[in-house]
């Protein structure tokens, strides 16, 4: 199982992070909050951004050295 971290963001980290997303899988729009999935994201790696109209952000960083055997 992968390691997440779940961070807050202020709404400029999260306007920054969602304009480098490029290969977004999956997008879901529901009761007033936005979750956009993302593979290999430049910095961040595997993430997902969750939005809501009450204007909170969060990032969720899967840590791919979690998949690694040890």
């Amino acid at each position: 199982m992968k390691l997440a971290k779940i961070t807050p963001l202020t709404a400029q980290q999260y306007a920054k992070i969602s304009e480098d997303i490029y290969d977004e899988t999956e997008r879901v729009d529901h009761a007033g909050m936005l979750a956009a999935k993302c593979v290999q994201h430049p910095e961040y790696g595997d993430i997902i951004l969750v939005s809501s109209s009450e204007g909170g952000c969060l990032m969720i960083h899967c840590d791919p050295i979690s998949d690694k055997p040890e």
